[in-house]
This record gives C-alpha cells, sequence and structure tokens, in this order.
C-alpha cells in the first residue's frame, strides 16, 4: 500500500476505496486498471535524506456492491532504510537492530529523534525492486442517500514476498480492516476513513500494530470534470519512541472521459516518521 498521499491519490482516482468520493452504483460486473507514480523524500529520523520512487499498478474488479482489487509496487530508492510495506516505515533496513536500540535509549526523552547509521563503505546508492503485493476487498452495506452517508467495509493484506533488507518490504503478512464513510451533496464531498493494521516484525526491529486514518473534503469545480480534495491523514505510532506519521495533501482530478481519469496531488508530512514533501500522479482506465 502506498503511504497517505498515495491513498489520497487512489480516493481521487478509483473512487470510494480507502480515500475519495462515494463511487456510482455500478451495474453487472466493471474491471478497471488504476496506477500511481510517487515520488517522496525526506530524512524521517536519520542524518540522511530517502528519495523513494513508487511506480504502482493496480487490478480492481466490481460487482455490484463488492469491489475486489490488488495492488503491485515497483520500488526505487536512494537508501534501503525506509520499508515499503502497508505503510512506508524508517526500519533502517538492514539496520533495524541498531535502530531498535537507538530509539529505545530515546524513548521517553521528547524531541526530535535522530538515529545515527554507519553508511556503507561502497556509499548510499539507489536500489530498485518489487515491493510487496497488497490485496484489497470491501463492501457498500449502507448507500449514500439523503441525509446518510455510504458505509464500506474492507479488509486488506499485504503478502510478503521481498527481501527486508532492500527495504522493499518487511518479509512478513500485514493484516488490515476498516470502515470508510462518505457523503456527496451537490457539488461537495466529505470522508472518514478509519482501518486497524497488523504489522508483521521486521527481523530486528519490532513494529506495533496501529490505526491508519484520513479525513477529507472534496468539491467538484466549473462544468463537473475537475474536482479538488484536501485530507488529513496518517497512523498512530509504529515505532516505539517516534512520533507517529501525519500528513496533509491537495490535490486535483480531471475526468477525461467516463470512466477514465488523472489526479495530482501534493503532501506535506508534518511529523518526523512521515516523508517532508510527497508528489504523485494517479490514473483510473475502466477496461
Amino acid at each position: 500500500m502506498l503511504d497517505s498521499l498515495g491513498r489520497v491519490v487512489i480516493r481521487l482516482t478509483v473512487g470510494a476505496t480507502l480515500l475519495g468520493w462515494p463511487a456510482p452504483p455500478v451495474a453487472g460486473q466493471q474491471v478497471v486498471y488504476t496506477g500511481t507514480v510517487q515520488v517522496s523524500s525526506g530524512d524521517y529520523i536519520f542524518t540522511e535524506r530517502t528519495t523513494s520512487l513508487y511506480f504502482v499498478n493496480g487490478l480492481e474488479v466490481s460487482a455490484g456492491s463488492v469491489r475486489l482489487s490488488g495492488t503491485l509496487p515497483v520500488v526505487s530508492q536512494s537508501t534501503p532504510w525506509v520499508t515499503y510495506g502497508s505503510v512506508p516505515i524508517p526500519s533502517g533496513g538492514a539496520g533495524g537492530g541498531e535502530v531498535a536500540r537507538q530509539m529505545g535509549r530515546m524513548s521517553g526523552k521528547g524531541g526530535r529523534t535522530v538515529v545515527i547509521l554507519p553508511v556503507p563503505d561502497e556509499g548510499l546508492v539507489h536500489q530498485t525492486g518489487i515491493g510487496d503485493p497488497l490485496v484489497h476487498a470491501d463492501v457498500e452495506v449502507v448507500a449514500d442517500r439523503g441525509s446518510q452517508p455510504a458505509l464500506r467495509f474492507n479488509v486488506s493484506g499485504k503478502i510478503p514476498v521481498t527481501d527486508p533488507d532492500d527495504g522493499f518490504g518487511t518479509g512478513e503478512w500485514d493484516y488490515g480492516a476498516g470502515v470508510s464513510l462518505a457523503k456527496q451533496r451537490g457539488r461537495h464531498s466529505v470522508f472518514v476513513d478509519v482501518a486497524y493494521w497488523r504489522f508483521g516484525d521486521l527481523p530486528d526491529l519490532e513494529l506495533k500494530d496501529g490505526v491508519a486514518y484520513g479525513v477529507g473534503y472534496g468539491q467538484v469545480l466549473g462544468t463537473g470534470r475537475w474536482s479538488v480534495l484536501a485530507s488529513v491523514s496518517g497512523w498512530t505510532s509504529i515505532l516505539d519512541g517516534a512520533d507517529p506519521p501525519v500528513q496533509v495533501g491537495l490535490g486535483l482530478s480531471r475526468l477525461l472521459t467516463p470512466g477514465r481519469s488523472l489526479s495530482l496531488i501534493a503532501g506535506v508530512g508534518l511529523t518526523e516518521t512521515a516523508p517532508d514533501v510527497s508528489i504523485a500522479l494517479g490514473w483510473r482506465l475502466g477496461l
């Protein structure tokens, strides 16, 4: 799964999944290809900056009120210290044991956490690889009509297929379940999403199970082909001793043809475990 910004892009391009506007009723079966290209950069809890490029391809199948989807990411980043999982985690990669030791020593002291990891003799070079795939299912149990919002239940799972030392995955299963509320009235939309995630631990670093959340407001502009969305999203604390990741985003979406759209969104991290800045381009193509 992408980070908070990535979920907002998905919300803009895919409809009512984890973040965004309620999707229109689906008659019969619908197949959609989705994609996101995202660049994120930040020093997180380290002295060196990590810049990451994510290219995520996905396929979604909807039938009535039920939707199934899967995504597969390709990750390229300047250090192996940020692990791409259900949420980007400043794990230290192969240096996870040193992260755990230093974080434990600084826990409860307050102030900004700074972990110093040794730079390999060959220096920090870009690494590129396949990340762990994510599968997701959700069902609409209450439709958006009258004064009542749409209500959806969802479950997700991250499948461990990558080496955690490379920063492309955690090497363990992650599981999540949550609810989404969305209400559209005229040109205006609001949403609230909450999901609980159980994380598998990295080899030398224990991860705390977390709650992901997102709230946002969207508005359709002009003739209805353009939309804007402002959001705040994040997680509860995942690393012991570090602030939880929180991010704000502002996005713009363009409807090209029915079932096809493009979105662009920028995000700013408000805490040390979120990337400082992110920008993402997302698309949705009905097949």
